[in-house]
């Protein structure tokens, strides 16, 4: 099947300038919206495989290159805005993307699949905005305890330095998290990604990738993650299929003790409809690991089942497919 790729520009809601998108649509009609909050330090870009696998599904496939992401980076990549509180004006770009989307098809269900730090910016987003019917939470950060006092120590440095300086005693914080290590061979630094060693050869090859966060950045993430690991989180979501994958051995996850914490949670607060799904051995990017396409093949198959359900209780209220 032939795949419209096509790259486009609107204005942040940061005010900044403008937030860079894509979309991967099939020939034929879709019959469902996609969209890909892409991780922290990388683009919509590397999600291209995917995507086309999407569309090739039917599937109208969206994504943002957040602010101070990719070529969203407005003059001061690594950091979201030079304003206070860039994560929520991440947020109403993604809000104001499903707006687009669904200027381009009216009428169709929607879905939100989010990696890592888009895992967050996914996770909280259904509190801000009612756009997303399905959510994929993947490579999701686990709770952290500390998250306030980095929030607080993150912002001091951002009032002392500027919201575009650098700490390094935040980033060295922040890696100890993610399980990058100190190493100065970034293969050893980026093992964690992913057990494919083309795929991490890529990464660093990729002039988009690893440009490091700004002190107010790290700020505005520990705020997010701090909500997203509230007791107030699962509460504030709606009642929608939701699912959480990540690899069983993703230290940014705590080798699973985040997704399973955050389904845990979906299910003590009533949700009814929460799938779970663990990869032994592969760990942080589940779709450039070894077993992508299994990954891939199992996400496809989890959309088209919700899809399925979703159409049917639409047709059966008497609303358009």
């Amino acid at each position: 099947m032939k795949i419209q790729y096509r790259e486009f520009t609107r204005p942040s809601a940061c005010g900044e300038g403008e937030v860079f998108s894509r979309s991967w649509q099939p020939d034929a009609a879709p019959r469902a919206i996609i969209q890909i909050a892409h991780g922290m330090q990388e683009h919509a870009g590397r999600y291209d495989r995917f995507a086309r696998r999407l569309a090739e599904n039917g599937w109208a496939v969206y994504a943002n290159d957040h602010i101070g992401h990719g070529k969203s980076a407005m003059g001061h990549m690594g950091t979201f805005s030079l304003m206070p509180g860039g994560f929520e004006f991440l947020l109403a770009d993604m809000h104001t993307l499903f707006a687009y989307a669904r200027d381009e098809h009216p009428d169709l269900p929607c879905a939100l699949l989010g990696h890592s730090m888009g895992s967050i910016a996914s996770g909280i987003f259904p509190a801000r905005y009612d756009d997303a019917e399905i959510l994929i939470l993947m490579g999701t950060p686990a709770p952290n305890a500390l998250a306030g006092f980095g929030a607080v120590l993150a912002g001091a440095a951002a009032r002392l330095k500027g919201p575009t300086a650098q700490s390094p005693l935040i980033t060295r914080l922040a890696d100890a998290n993610t399980g990058a290590g100190s190493s100065r061979d970034p293969m050893e630094r980026n093992a964690w990604l992913s057990r494919d060693e083309n795929e991490v050869r890529r990464a660093i090859a990729d002039p988009l990738f690893g440009n490091p966060f700004s002190a107010s950045a790290y700020r505005e993430l520990f705020r997010a993650l701090r909500e997203f690991g509230s007791r107030k989180w699962a509460g504030s979501v709606k009642n929608m299929p939701i699912l959480i994958t990540a690899g069983a051995a993703d230290p940014c996850g705590r080798c699973g003790v985040g997704p399973k914490h955050y389904a845990e949670a979906l299910r003590s607060s009533g949700h009814t409809d929460v799938t779970l799904k663990l990869y032994d051995g592969a760990r942080h990017e589940l779709l450039n690991e070894l077993n992508h396409t299994e990954v891939e093949d199992m996400l496809i198959a989890f959309l088209a089942q919700k899809l399925e359900s979703l159409s049917a209780g639409r047709n059966e209220n008497g609303h358009a497919q």
